[in-house]
């Protein structure tokens, strides 16, 4: 069947681990016709879990997208994690679609991780909807459970479909708009109360008659979802299928079509203002955007675009906004989870994938060269977890830093970079988890093996005192000798300062071309610090005085004696460590303060700021670094999961002597062994 842009329906369902995301995806498939089987996570047969690492764990560890046809609709649907350290995936998800299905178990209410993810629908400017599963479990109370949503995202939260009963007694779901049950009159009556915010003429109409037409009702529902007026509360049961039809009827019909959610901002090619805005129109010039990008063995690399405006062909050429240039696309694709099929074309509105298109990356913009346009992309989590990463097999470096760049292009918040001061690979991620996850898919994927190790700390070294310090280099070895003598000073410099090198020789005892070299063996023992093999800052040295020799002194002989001198004076100088000072803000339920602060004071940890909104308490601190390398696991253990932090470097400051004398010792055992 062909459909037009006025017939799709894109949603992503969102929600805590074990709401039941995934089951009701199973389900509706199922329902829709779209699976042959109703599939499910705990026998392994869920059309979601697609990777290995998923089937292991039985949990979605990235959004995946299906194509669910539905009588004179047609859905795109993106399961996303309910972990919430890989909450990128589901905000990338909500950029690409018009409404978020947010999934609440009746069992466990409204979790912590439920309301981020709301938040971050708000964010996204898309429609909601909220889906209650599990209302058959022991002790569930469907009115008390509304209660909290309207507690918790406003008196915009209502019934379209509910339990007839709660717990062991329920058997069936009511729905409202056809007047099912004894509570269908209250809900529509409040359903009427919010739609008619939508328009004033409505409103007026509503006044004087007391009360909406089903036409009329029916009409504003999609434009009240798009405007926030309306929030549609929905009840399955996945493995009876209770309730899922019911939920594709009204999505079908009433969730906002492209469009409904109408004109999108984007910037100009050049410009760093949100001017333009692009409408769903399939006719136009064609507008995309790269919503997701997957990195298969076997297929190759698939880019995921939400076609915008206009229509995107196959054996067309794509301009890719961010390089410049335009390269070869043979087939579209329509993304069943693991089942793809060829397309001839795609319209606004649509979601599919593209095959290897190598140049393309996650939030590239696909556009008519005639009407070059950004589309911005959204605003993602910051990386909070490091971890140093190894080949356990000599020969693979490699390979890992191309299957570690492959996994970074389909992940936003997964990072690697070289850390300068230590020389270590490092990975950062949103959590441990987080990371665990990508190095098992590179493990799968690449048949690489890696070994993960907490990183080295970067140090400082650094004095606070003024020192003096010489050195006579002299080597004869039968023939042209080495001959360089350096007399200086050093001294310490405010934090942030740098590096100061101050000329003081006279009377030419260091030939002014010898003076450079000593500078520059001074700065390369800089680089390799004194006490404990980190890089020395803020420190100035000011050198007064030398010899040298007519015919054997040389450039040599004065960078090791400028470098040992220096060395000398610093150890004389109290020399102290410099570790760097994170800024941590901590947001958890507030049940859990006083465990979290009690576990800060065990970290060295400093309160700067406590706030609370609602029941989540905000706090702030700041922690050394060497204290927050694990400080993920710690949180996710105090909070049961539910906590979240995000960490900034602020400062550098001298470390407690015991813990220098420590690093110190660690360091000088490490040398004397020669590992």
């Amino acid at each position: 069947m062909a459909y037009g842009t006025k017939d799709f329906r894109n949603f992503v369902l969102l929600g805590h681990g074990d709401s039941g995301k995934t089951a009701f995806l199973d389900a509706l498939a199922f329902k829709a016709g779209a699976s042959s089987r109703h599939g499910s996570s705990a026998d392994g047969t869920s059309i979601s879990d697609t990777e290995p690492e998923e089937v292991e764990r039985k949990h979605t560890l990235s959004s995946h997208l299906f194509f669910v046809p539905y009588k004179k609709t047609a859905f795109h649907v993106f399961d996303s994690p309910g972990y919430p350290d890989f909450i990128a995936e589901a905000i990338s998800a909500l950029h690409a679609v018009e409404t978020a299905v947010l999934v609440v178990s009746s069992a466990g209410g409204v979790t912590f991780n439920a309301r981020k993810l709301w938040k971050e629908a708000e964010k996204a400017g898309v429609a909601r909807a909220i889906l209650v599963t599990r209302p058959e479990a022991e002790n569930t109370d469907f009115s008390s459970l509304l209660e909290e949503l309207v507690q918790t995202f406003g008196d915009v939260c209502v019934p379209v479909t509910y339990p007839d009963a709660n717990g062991k007694a329920f058997s069936k779901v009511f729905r409202v708009l056809e007047g099912e049950g004894d509570k269908a009159g209250d809900y529509r009556a409040v359903l009427e109360e919010r739609v008619v915010e939508v328009d004033e003429a409505l409103m007026e109409k509503y006044f004087e008659e007391g009360a909406l037409s089903t036409e009329a009702l029916e009409e504003a529902l999609p434009r009240a979802m798009t405007d926030g007026k309306v929030v549609p509360v929905f009840t399955a049961v996945p493995p009876s299928l209770a309730g899922v039809e019911e939920f594709l009827e009204f999505a079908s019909r009433f969730f906002p079509s492209p469009i409904h959610r109408g004109e999108v901002s984007a910037y100009p090619k050049e410009g760093d203002e949100a001017s333009e805005k692009v409408a769903p129109d399939p006719s136009g010039p064609l507008a995309a955007q790269v919503v997701k990008v997957l990195s298969d063995p076997h297929v190759g690399k698939l880019s995921f675009l939400r076609v915008r405006r206009g229509t995107l062909e196959a054996d067309s050429s794509l301009w890719n906004v961010r390089t410049g240039k335009s390269e070869r696309v043979g087939h579209i694709l329509k993304v069943h989870g693991k089942e793809r099929k060829q397309v001839e074309k795609a319209l606004a509105g649509e979601i599919v994938a593209v095959a290897k298109v190598e140049s393309l990356e996650y939030g590239d913009t696909i556009c008519d060269p005639e009407h070059p346009l950004r589309f911005p992309l959204p605003q993602q989590p910051q990386a909070m977890v490091s971890r140093a990463v190894f080949p356990k097999q000599r020969g693979d470096e490699q390979k890992i830093a191309g299957a570690l760049a492959r996994i970074s292009s389909e992940d936003p918040t997964f990072l690697t970079e070289r850390e300068p001061s230590t020389g270590e690979l490092l990975v950062k991620g949103l959590s441990e988890l987080h990371l665990g996850v990508q190095i098992e898919r590179i493990k799968n994927r690449y048949k690489l093996d890696l070994e993960v190790r907490l990183p080295k700390v970067p140090y400082q070294e650094t004095v606070t005192a003024r020192a003096e310090g010489h050195h006579r280099h002299k080597k004869q070895t039968g023939g042209r000798g080495q001959f360089g003598e350096v007399y200086l000073r050093i001294f310490p410099k405010d934090r942030g300062e740098g590096f100061e090198f101050v000329d003081k020789v006279v009377g030419g005892n260091i030939p002014r071309q010898f003076i450079p070299e000593v500078e520059k063996g001074i700065v390369n023992a800089m680089k390799k610090g004194v006490i404990a093999g980190y890089p020395v800052v803020d420190v100035g040295v000011e050198v007064y005085d030398g010899k040298h020799h007519p015919v054997d002194s040389d450039q040599f002989s004065f960078q090791i004696a400028g470098a040992k001198a220096f060395a000398e004076a610093f150890e004389k100088a109290k020399p102290v460590l410099l570790e760097p000072i994170m800024n941590l803000t901590i947001e958890v339920p507030t049940r859990f303060t006083g465990d979290i602060t009690a576990n800060l004071n065990t970290k060295r940890g400093r309160l700067t700021g406590m706030d609370a909104h609602g029941d989540i308490q905000v706090i702030q601190a700041q922690v050394p670094l060497k204290e927050a390398l694990d400080y993920s696991a710690q949180l996710r253990s105090i909070t049961a999961g539910e906590g979240s932090f995000t960490m900034e470097f602020s400062h550098y400051e001298p470390v407690p002597g015991n813990v220098q004398q420590e690093i110190v010792a660690a360091y000088l055992k490490e040398k004397e062994s020669g590992s």
